[in-house]
């Protein structure tokens, strides 16, 4: 059985919840559209974790959510994040929320959730300011991120409720932020879901680019991902739930279950992103 490393993966706390509550409310009311028909229970912190040793998860990675300044729903504080880091620090990993609707606010913050919070990492949703993750605006984000030699985890996807334009969540962009900055770890989200074949291009070309699956491994047309995992970017691609959107045990089983070769699957599930964690460790520390 493969080790593995949820690299998207939220305890369903009273923080979390509430938040995931306001947040299926607004995508209801823009669109009409229940956004996932799974509802956790709510859980202790310590429920969380006790889910990860039933099901045999090593560690989790999550990241707090912040677009005060656009969509008040939409806030989840890096506070809440460094807390869970602090209670579980062998098994949790917490990212950065950054508000980008001003970049060199979110620079500064950033600054401040890794070196007095701990956090490893950041993640903002530029479509929601409205812009492409390769807007020039959102480089003092980068820059921080590249300087600090932490990954910046850009929101892509099409899901129903979103306003802004579904090309803004085109993975052609990452291409652009990754060639303009080199030393910069980036991690895209929901696979590009539905620009997959876009996203698995882009990951292939660029060595500084991975991407988490998050549960759109099983949506229509993004079988491709296991083809391109066992023929070209084993090496980039990080096993992600989206729980609690989604069962933590059955989406693990079900992805577990798709065909991707025994080594590839490894890689997959637990060794890219315990290389990835591993080098973000050793810049901290440096």
């Amino acid at each position: 059985m493969n080790r593995v490393i949820d690299f998207r993966a939220r305890p369903n706390t009273l923080e979390w919840a509430s938040y995931l509550a306001r947040r299926n409310k607004a995508i209801k009311a823009g669109s009409g559209v229940v956004f996932s028909s799974y509802q956790a229970p709510e859980e202790t912190l310590q429920g969380f974790v006790a889910q990860l040793d039933r099901h045999g998860i090593e560690r989790a990675v999550f990241a707090a959510r912040n677009r005060a300044q656009t969509e008040k729903e939409w806030s989840l504080t890096n506070e809440f994040v460094a807390e869970c880091v602090r209670a579980y620090p062998q098994r949790i990993v917490g990212f950065a929320g950054l508000d980008a609707s001003n970049p060199e606010k979110a620079a500064i913050e950033a600054v401040r959730a890794v070196r007095e919070l701990g956090l490893w990492g950041v993640c903002f949703d530029p479509f929601a300011l409205p812009g492409p993750p390769d807007d020039a605006a959102f480089d003092p984000i980068y820059r921080a991120c590249a300087d600090l030699g932490v990954p910046a985890v850009v929101t892509l996807g099409g899901w129903p409720g979103i306003p802004a334009p579904l090309r803004l969540s085109n993975p052609l962009a990452i291409d652009a932020v990754a060639r303009r900055f080199p030393d910069l770890l980036l991690i895209a989200s929901h696979a590009g879901w539905p620009f997959t074949q876009d996203m698995i291009a882009v990951a292939w070309r660029c060595e500084n680019v991975y991407f988490e699956n998050s549960f759109y491994h099983f949506a229509p047309g993004a079988g491709m991902i296991v083809e391109a995992a066992n023929t070209m970017i084993a090496d980039k691609l990080l096993y992600a739930s989206a729980y609690p959107f989604v069962p933590l045990g059955e989406t693990l089983q079900k992805f577990r279950a798709l065909d991707f070769k025994p080594e590839v699957a490894e890689k997959v599930l637990f060794g890219n992103a315990e290389k990835l964690l591993a080098r973000i460790a050793s810049h901290l520390a440096a």
